[in-house]
């Protein structure tokens, strides 16, 4: 009997926990700024294991004063990126912020970004979880993959 009650209160702990969305981040970096910006680009992938979609409510870091997600999109030519309203994660799936889609700003750099170092930042859930993201700063400037994100500090007042 002793050993039923106990399987019994084990498997009461651990069901909760099966039927909660875990949100993981995965090759989350920043690229690398020049010297005089106060924005920088980043990226990453957010994966959810549960059944429900995970709407993620913000994100925080000490590097910069107002970081935010943003979209990218193309009308008459021209490229437009605006800050996402919403950001899900559906339900056994991903969302890919990366280079020419969506991707994280850091508006408001709060210090200079070096090459190796690592911006921590926290995504919070609309359920209130806190999800820790560790984004190494890279410097692209010699590969072919730059892309120019200036641009953005014209986008203060999304």
């Amino acid at each position: 009997m002793k050993i039923k009650v106990m399987i019994l209160t084990a498997l009461m702990l651990l069901l909760p926990s099966l039927a909660a969305a875990e949100i993981t981040v995965e090759k989350a970096w920043v690229r690398m700024p020049p010297p005089v910006a106060d924005t920088a680009a980043g990226y990453m992938v957010m994966r959810n294991s549960g059944d429900q979609d995970v709407e993620i409510k913000g994100i925080t870091t000490d590097a910069a004063k107002q970081p935010e997600f943003h979209s990218t999109s193309e009308h008459n030519g021209m490229v437009h990126m605006m800050k996402m309203d919403k950001v899900i994660v559906p339900a056994h799936g991903e969302l890919h912020f990366g280079t020419g889609g969506n991707h994280l700003m850091l508006i408001g750099l709060t210090g200079e970004l070096k090459s190796g170092a690592h911006v921590m930042m926290t995504l919070e859930t609309a359920a209130g979880e806190k999800v820790m993201v560790h984004a190494e700063v890279r410097d692209l400037r010699d590969t072919q993959e730059n892309m120019d994100h200036s641009g953005h500090g014209q986008h203060h007042g999304h």
